[in-house]
């Protein structure tokens, strides 16, 4: 078994050092190999990458793709990859010392297709009052930092997902389901998500097994401007159009606001709820129950026609592919 690690890169040059560095310690072995794409960086992302090459002991390949988007700088590492198996990570992630060792270790059976395990948090600051507790039980506002754990034992995905900071797939299964969905994913001005998910469905749709993998752990940076209750309401926004988009290409009907009774409770209780909330001093409580608020709201947006969301500035498709809106933040 050869394992192809794969990373996309964006203007993250300091993080990507750090990334590199815990990743030249893991026990590779003969067929192994390193792929970072660097999408379109302008910082001093090159550099780092040239800079880490004598730290490996296996090939790590430089390419470079200038079109936005992470799931684009994948398919560009998919042209020259060629492990068995694929193992995902992020710039912004360290992974422990005994990562690769839990991915190969899950993927000895030739029955799994697709494996990932917890993602913890390294804080550039303490969390505050409101996400502290929350995030320390990985519930779901644990969601738009990117953490996750599932547990102590080795499960079946089923309903569930791993991560894209944290999952490896076999690369014949990869590519036999077509890969991450290439609009879906955060793109330059957007903070569109889903194709970690979408993977994790597909694979398991064609009748593959996909387990969660406990000891296959890597350790995600929170920058402090993540845990604003801005970036908070949002995030579950462009949740709600994930869903929105997902919905319609599955033909999953029934949850479009005015015609969805569901989606009109979960915003007007929300709303109901987050006052309350905020009226006793609940300050938690009211955040939570108001991203039921942001949720409904983007779903709605994701299931207008395309002609009514162009009106409040989402980004068009081109060739499939969501393209960035102007002035956007980076991915």
């Amino acid at each position: 078994m050869t394992i192809t690690v794969v990373i996309a890169t964006f203007n993250r040059a300091a993080l990507l050092a750090e990334c590199l560095d815990h990743l030249a310690r893991q026990p590779f072995a003969d067929g192994d190999e390193v792929i970072v794409v660097d999408n379109d960086s302008t910082d001093g992302t090159p550099r780092v990458i040239e800079a880490a090459r004598a730290r490996f002991t296996v090939p790590l390949h430089h390419l470079d793709e200038p079109a936005p988007g992470k799931s684009r700088a994948i398919a560009r590492a998919m042209t020259v990859a060629s492990g068995d198996v694929l193992a995902f990570t992020d710039d912004d992630v360290n992974v422990d010392a005994g990562w690769l060792a839990a991915i190969r270790a899950a993927m000895r059976d030739e029955d799994v297709a697709l494996t990932g395990g917890p993602v913890a948090p390294r804080w550039e600051t303490p969390p505050p009052r409101w996400l502290r507790m929350a995030v320390e039980s990985y519930g779901r506002l644990a969601s738009p930092l990117a953490l996750l754990h599932y547990g102590p034992s080795a499960i079946e995905l089923g309903p569930r997902a791993v991560l894209g900071a944290n999952m490896a797939v076999r690369r014949a299964a990869f590519l036999q389901v077509g890969g991450f969905a290439p609009h879906l994913g955060k793109l330059r001005g957007t903070l569109l998500s889903g194709e970690d998910r979408e993977l994790c469905r597909l694979v398991q749709a064609a009748g593959m097994r996909a387990v969660y993998s406990p000891n296959a752990l890597v350790h995600h940076f929170v920058p402090a401007d993540r845990m604003r209750i801005a970036y908070y309401m949002s995030w579950f926004f462009w949740s709600g159009i994930t869903l929105a988009t997902l919905d319609r290409e599955q033909g999953v009907s029934g949850r479009a606001v005015l015609r969805v009774p569901y989606l009109i409770k979960c915003a007007s209780v929300g709303a109901l709820r987050a006052a309350g909330a905020a009226l006793i001093g609940n300050f938690a409580a009211a955040v939570d129950h108001a991203l039921d608020v942001a949720f409904a709201a983007g779903y709605a947006r994701g299931a207008w026609p395309p002609s009514h969301r162009r009106r409040f500035g989402e980004p068009r498709r081109s060739s499939g592919v969501l393209e960035p809106s102007e002035g956007g933040s980076p991915r």
